[in-house]
């Protein structure tokens, strides 16, 4: 106790917890610009600076602002801080002599020895200030150098033979003691300055003249660190050699801190050291980087406004001890220290009627803990060598009962005797499975098994009752998660199925009227008939009448209660609430409904409470299990600070063109109305709990209501109208407390428009275009006039365009009808007897018909192109085949002109292509008919060439007349011809076939050109862009020769007599028998008398058209294959056909020939539809 007076130690209340000082390593990976920091220091604002071996450090309790020389700094190695009155901060570098950085942290002023001649060496160690408003400058081997209050310096240097002068010209380290003198502390001696010379310290009081470090105390006395340990001057001038070499076996190098609390901080031999009491401890330090402990060499020690301790080293990084590091104390195990608990991860806790609390956990040992104190004793050194102990109670007697699976110990410290049983024994076992709860009500102990049921015990041990799961005592679905004696004394239960409790006298488990039925987690009682009970994401509190339960208030999500499982529950004796989880400890306050959820970041060592482990001992504290130790801390203790945090507007910035621009520290911001991007950021400067904070922003005039932007601090404008604007920020701190709002007063200038002068061109613009208005009003009713004119020509235009559309697709479909009687008919006329001249009139008419129908198809597919209806069918198919198809229909035109005509398929061809088949066809077809027109001897000649990259080059060439350019140049105008009307006159023609050509090639991605020089003949070039076929190649159905086939019963729906009796002889010439019917209803009667092999309708029937009677007999289930014969000439109807049900599709007129290849491919169709 001498030692404690001997320093003027007066002590502390006992603390309620034992204190374990937990410090973490920050370095270069948290953002620091180097590990080693030689001094500390907080300006007016909060901010903390730190003097690095590279460059001047910020912290704002978030992250680091670091200033190296590329950001004005000309020295990076820095070592002293001081900030001035008027918040500028002087640094003392290496080389560059003292820079000092102005309020707005813009830029930096320099002196050293070149500009101030008085500053005797450009290294800086040691800065410090008087009361008279000087600064002094310690220096390496320049002396010391005093900036005077009116800004002039004075150097002072040692004087041989001088004992009132400086010891030595290095000046190591300063501190101005609570009497206000300076100390100067050099490598040669220690002395005090008296306000106009230097009173040496004796030399032999120091041990040593090479003075490290100097701490000032808050009574007048100075610690004073050399080579040799640690001397202190009491404030009546005396000195004591080595104070706390009695209180410790651990050698004290220096004293790095006497914090706010009274606590001593100590550089020791062993690392980092603190006074508790009457003795100096050791603080183990983990270092994550080394993976281990390390001993650090220290150099200095701060004390932050909120009282938290930092450390720098030279070896081992900086170490930070938040200020509520004495909230909380954690024990762990450690094998090297018999002192320390047995168990690595406690599992179950009981409080002691000792006042202390019993742990167990996975190492099965039995301690018992001294909370106030941490002092561990060990009664049982393993419980049981295979199973885990999973839960503990104390009954009234003091006695220890430990569940296990399958297993029960009970446990007397008085006398040191263990009784066990076991699911194994003949009298009293235990019921198989782990007793995940035990609880001593009263002379009764209550176990439960789960998926096994409940057993109650005497204290005796000897099983008095077992009420097992499934049985009507106690439903089998219901899983127990906490059980508590009730204030009947009678077990109540926590489940999954709500609160239950045993009830006496019917010898069961019965729910708790008042209680919802929902899963519940976990329950305490507050002692005055209140109960409160943890269920998913809140808490309820409860009102016990002896009858029923009446809900008295919820806490939940509103409150920012975890939305998680409280597993652990406890209600201390102030009322307060406790609840651990997965995500740390939770403190509710009933009657202000606030909460304080604590974690990692507040001192707990991991966020998850074990369930059931929140015990409050009968000496008041509170412990916790977690899977890295055990947590203590005295509830009275542990309440959230009400002091409001200090806010800072940190940032204010906007973008300028492709430039950021920096508006922090102007009084009001001006932005120019092409900025954007105003972006403002704010920081609570606080040291702990900067990550828990959040803030809020209201912009006033924009905002409706405040807006939350989380832990980021930051909101960002893209754009503002211009006005004047009064931005509102707040933040709040981990203990939920709201800053004082900060205001940012900012103003948006106007564009250059609505500025005064800009108003005033305005007006004179208005002036100017006053004059031109009316010859303005003119020429727009004039364009106006224009504009309604070709709006009106287009209209007409649109409605000529389709009206012509509608017309030939009526002319199509009215041609058809009776073209079908003309060309069937004189089909039907030539298979009879006939003269030479009859002969010749029917083939005359024959050939009429057909040529009118190739005109109608003409026109029909050029109506088709200009409405943009075009469609083309894309379908793999055989080139060679499609070829030799046209071949045989051209080859024996062209020998009946004597022409020799050959068609020839290079190697290179693919063997199949993907494109509409059909089309190619048609162009081919006409490209080879006008060849075998036009050529009166000579050959026509049919060639397909690969072409480069993909697709086919189809080239009809002749050795015809040829073409000029000129006439090569109308070939593909619509109703043009080579000689105009000479060539319509000769040979007959359109002129629409080859610009119909040239449309579908253009449709397919193709082209075609003409190569023809007069005399030699011509040769037309289609380029066929198609992508190679993918599958095999469907075969086409070959037509059937004349009176091939068998003989077909065919059913004909035809409400035309003309066309049904052309159809009908069509069809008899070939042998088959028909049945023609007018309308829907005969053919559904005819269908249903006879059996038909095919049917053929017409879609333009009366009643019930073609589609709809094709659809009901398909509906029907019938069958037989349907060809569809039809005069539409609408590119919808052949999909329409199909989607009814139809197998075959032909447009009118029809010949004998084609009606035999649509029969043919519908009844192929119908087969492999029904395969």
């Amino acid at each position: 106790m001498f030692l404690w007076s001997l320093l003027g130690w007066t002590g502390l209340a006992a603390a309620a917890v034992p204190l374990t000082p937990q410090p973490r390593q920050m370095g270069v990976a948290d953002g620091l610009p180097s590990g080693r920091v030689n001094a500390f220091a907080e300006d007016r604002l909060g901010y903390l600076w730190m003097a690095t071996y590279d460059g001047l450090a910020r912290y704002d309790g978030r992250g680091f602002r670091i200033w190296r020389t590329e950001d004005g700094l000309r020295d990076n190695l820095t070592w002293a801080l001081y900030v001035d009155a008027d918040n500028r901060l002087w640094v003392g570098t290496e080389n560059a002599g003292v820079a000092v950085m102005d309020a707005n942290r813009k830029s930096f002023t320099f002196y050293n020895r070149r500009n101030t001649p008085a500053l005797g060496s450009d290294t800086i160690w040691s800065i410090a200030a008087t009361a008279d408003g000087s600064l002094w400058f310690g220096t390496a081997g320049g002396g010391l150098t005093r900036r005077f209050a009116d800004g002039h310096f004075q150097r002072y240097m040692p004087i041989a033979g001088d004992p009132r002068s400086l010891p030595n010209s290095s000046v190591v380290h300063m501190a101005t003691t609570a009497d206000g003198s300076l100390w100067i502390g050099t490598k040669r001696g220690l002395a005090r300055w008296t306000g106009h010379d230097f009173e040496r310290a004796p030399n032999q009081a120091l041990q040593r003249v090479d003075v490290n470090r100097l701490t000032p105390e808050p009574d007048g006395g100075l610690w004073i660190a050399t080579n040799l340990g640690v001397v202190l001057r009491k404030p009546d001038g005396s000195f004591v050699n080595q104070p706390w070499r009695s209180a410790s076996a651990i050698p004290v190098l220096q004293t790095l801190l006497h914090d706010s609390a009274g606590t001593y901080w100590l550089d020791t031999a062993s690392g980092l050291g603190y006074q508790d009491q009457a003795t100096v401890r050791n603080v183990p330090l983990y270092s994550v980087s080394a993976h281990g402990l390390v001993k650090p060499n220290w150099v200095t020690a701060y004390q932050d406004r909120d009282g938290g301790l930092w450390f720098a080293s030279m070896n081992a990084n900086l170490w930070h001890l938040p200020a509520n590091w004495r909230q909380f104390a954690v024990l762990s195990n450690d094998d090297s220290d018999p002192a320390t608990m047995r168990n690595p991860y406690v599992l179950a806790t009981a409080p002691s009627s000792q006042g202390g609390l019993w742990l167990t956990g996975t190492r099965g040992a039995l301690d018992w803990l001294d909370p106030a104190t941490g002092q561990v004793k060990h009664h049982l050194k393993v419980i049981d060598p295979v199973f885990w102990p999973q839960s503990m109670t104390e009954d009234d007697q003091g006695r220890v009962w430990i569940g296990l699976n399958g297993l029960l110990y009970r446990y007397d410290p008085a006398n040191g005797q263990l009784q066990r049983w076991s699911e194994k024994d003949a009298v009293d076992a235990v019921d198989p499975g782990g007793v995940s709860l035990a609880r001593a009500c009263g002379a009764q102990l209550w176990l439960y098994v789960r998926t096994v049921g409940l057993q109650v015990r005497d204290l005796d041990g000897h099983v008095v009752r077992r009420v097992p799961a499934g049985s009507p005592a106690f439903p089998r679905d219901v899983f127990v998660q906490d059980l508590q004696c009730g204030p009947d004394g009678q077990p109540w239960l926590v489940t999954d199925r709500g609160l239950m409790r045993w009830r006496e006298q019917e010898q069961r488990v019965e729910p708790i009227p008042g209680a919802s039925g929902d899963a519940l987690f976990s329950m305490a009682f507050d002692g005055d008939h209140g109960l409160w009970l943890g269920a998913m994401g809140q808490l309820r509190h409860y009102r016990w009448d002896g009858q029923r339960l009446r809900l008295l208030q919820r806490i939940g999500a509103d409150q920012d209660f975890p939305a998680t499982a409280p597993t652990s529950l406890l209600v201390d004796r102030q009322g307060i609430v406790w609840t651990g989880s997965s995500r740390g400890l939770t403190r509710t306050d009933p009657k202000s409904r606030q909460l304080r959820q604590y974690g990692v970041r507040d001192g707990l060592p991991s966020p998850e409470i074990r369930e059931h482990s929140l015990v409050q001992a009968s000496t008041g504290q509170i412990s916790g299990a977690t899977p890295d130790g055990l947590v203590l801390f005295d509830p009275g203790l542990l309440t959230p600070s009400r002091r409001q945090p200090a806010l800072q507007i940190e940032f204010v910035g906007v973008r300028r063109g492709d430039d950021g621009l920096d508006l922090t520290h102007l009084a009001e911001p001006v932005l120019d109305s092409q900025d954007r991007d105003l972006h403002v950021a704010a920081r609570l400067l606080s040291f702990s709990g900067a990550d828990d904070s959040s803030y809020r922003f209201r912009l006033g005039g924009y905002d409706p209501d405040w807006v939350e932007v989380g832990v980021s601090g930051e909101r960002l404008f893209s754009r503002l109208p211009a006005g004047r604007y009064a931005l509102e920020v707040q933040g709040r701190s981990s203990d939920g407390v709201w800053s004082p709002v900060k205001t940012l007063h900012f103003r948006v200038l106007p564009p250059w428009w609505r500025s005064p002068w800009g108003l005033a061109s305005w007006a004179l613009l208005a002036l100017l275009l006053t004059g031109g208005s009316l010859h303005l009003y003119r020429l727009r009713l004039r364009r106006r006039s224009a504009w309604q004119l070709a709006q009106h020509k287009r209209e007409l235009a649109e409605q000529a365009s389709q009206a012509k559309t509608h017309f030939l697709a009526t002319l199509g479909h009215e041609v058809r009808t009776p073209m079908t009687g003309v060309l069937g008919m004189s089909e039907l006329l030539l298979a009879t007897p006939l003269d030479e001249r009859q002969r010749r009139y029917t083939r005359a008419i024959q050939n009429a018909g057909s040529h009118l129908l190739r005109l109608v198809n003409d026109a029909l597919d050029l109506a088709r192109i200009e409405a943009g209806r075009l469609e083309m069918d894309a379908q793999d198919f055989d080139l060679r085949e499609l070829l030799d198809g046209v071949a045989a229909l051209i080859a024996p035109s062209a020998q009946q002109r004597g022409l020799a005509f050959s068609c020839h398929v290079a190697d290179g061809v693919p063997p199949a292509l993907r494109g509409d088949p059909l089309r190619i066809r048609q162009i081919v077809l006409n490209l080879l008919g006008n060849a075998v027109k036009f050529t009166e001897r000579g050959a026509v000649r049919l060639q397909a060439l690969p072409l480069a990259e993909a697709g086919v080059m189809l080239v009809v060439s002749d050795t015809g007349p040829g073409m000029n350019a000129e006439q090569q140049a109308r070939l593909f105008q619509r109703f043009e011809q080579a000689e105009g009307a000479r060539t319509a006159s000769r040979y007959g023609g359109s002129g629409l076939g080859l610009a119909i050509c040239q449309e579908l090639a253009v449709a397919m991605g193709g082209t075609i050109s003409v190569e023809s020089t007069p005399g030699q003949g011509t040769r037309f070039l289609v380029s066929l862009p198609l992508p190679a076929g993918n599958g095999a190649v469907p075969a086409l159905p070959s037509a059937p020769a004349p009176g091939e086939g068998s003989p077909l019963s065919v059913l004909l729906v035809e409400d035309d007599a003309t066309i049904a009796e052309v159809v009908t002889g069509l069809l008899q010439a070939r042998g088959h028998a028909v049945q023609a019917v007018s309308h829907g209803l005969a053919a559904l009667t005819a269908l249903a008398l006879e059996h038909f092999d095919i049917a053929l309708l017409d879609l333009d029937l009366p009643g019930i058209d073609g589609l709809a009677l094709a659809r009901q007999l398909r509906a029907q289930g019938l069958t037989l294959p349907m060809l569809a014969v039809t005069a539409r000439a609408d590119g919808d109807a052949e999909a329409l056909a199909q989607a009814a049900g139809f197998d075959g599709f032909l447009r009118k007129p029809v010949t004998g020939q084609m009606l035999a290849e649509a029969i043919t491919a519908a009844i192929a169709a119908a087969q492999q539809r029904q395969a």
